[in-house]
């Protein structure tokens, strides 16, 4: 995001509560700005993508939308959740797309390949619960906010001198690596608790995370990354777990301080 884009997206300083992170969080942009955010990225999925059309899946996620908004904490959104799948043209043969995807401003897109891998409609309401967690918990809009936060800090040091740009640039970098990882480690708890208010088994949230790694040990082994931006799967399952439970088992701490052979 260039400069100019970043001042003209702001709105001032504001003060709210959150009651999804039940904290008072300090924002610069307001939260018609997040939804216009969130439309304008929405129009762009929806061009780069099929929006499925098929009833059965439409309802289904429709129903578990429905079961998981009233619980959320932000009534100042309306909460639209769609069906996508890649073009024919961006198709890669015997090559699934399992992901889900949520938009400032309350847009929830689910691909059409982890509509069918999840089955059970506890596990699909755990994806869409995470998904959800993230719009209201404002995880994008905060990432905007440090990355305008980046841009100021950099220029303002090149001014001051050059040589010093690089180095606030790699330890931003480095907190937002961290803070990525803290989102996904959120949302997967906040996620666990939207399941239990909506009359879903909280449970559901470790078997998706589950599901998901065993699809992605399916896939090509990838070399480890200490800059990598999400917590690995296991540790993931391992803090969802102790939300669920209270306490940590020996196993699931076992998860949160190692990692697989395959890094996964």
């Amino acid at each position: 995001m260039s400069c100019a884009l970043c001042l003209s997206s702001c709105s001032g300083l504001s003060t709210s509560f959150n009651p999804a992170t039940s904290s008072q969080e300090t924002t610069i942009y307001s939260t018609d700005r997040e939804v216009a955010i969130g439309a304008a990225v929405a129009r762009e999925i929806e061009e780069g993508f099929v929006v499925v059309e098929d009833v059965p899946e439409n309802e289904r996620l429709g129903g578990v939308l429905g079961k998981l908004v009233p619980v959320v904490g932000r009534r100042d959104l309306v909460h639209v959740a769609k069906v996508i799948d890649p073009k024919e043209k961006d198709k890669k043969p015997g090559e699934d797309v399992v992901n889900a995807v949520s938009l400032p401003g309350g847009y929830v897109y689910v691909f059409l390949d982890l509509m069918r891998h999840v089955k059970e409609d506890d596990q699909l309401a755990a994806v869409v619960a995470h998904e959800l967690a993230h719009v209201v918990a404002r995880h994008s809009i905060k990432r905007l906010q440090a990355s305008y936060a980046n841009i100021v800090a950099v220029v303002s040091a090149m001014q001051v001198d050059g040589r010093l740009a690089g180095g606030i640039n790699a330890a931003t970098n480095a907190m937002f690596f961290q803070y990525s990882q803290a989102d996904e480690l959120e949302a997967d708890a906040l996620g666990v608790k939207y399941l239990k208010a909506a009359g879903y088994d909280p449970g559901a949230m470790v078997r998706m995370l589950e599901t998901l790694r065993e699809y992605d040990r399916k896939q090509p082994i990838r070399p480890k990354y200490y800059g990598r931006t999400h917590p690995y799967v296991h540790q993931r399952i391992a803090a969802a777990n102790q939300v669920i439970t209270g306490e940590m088992s020996y196993r699931d701490w076992v998860r949160m301080t190692g990692e697989g052979a395959d890094g996964r």
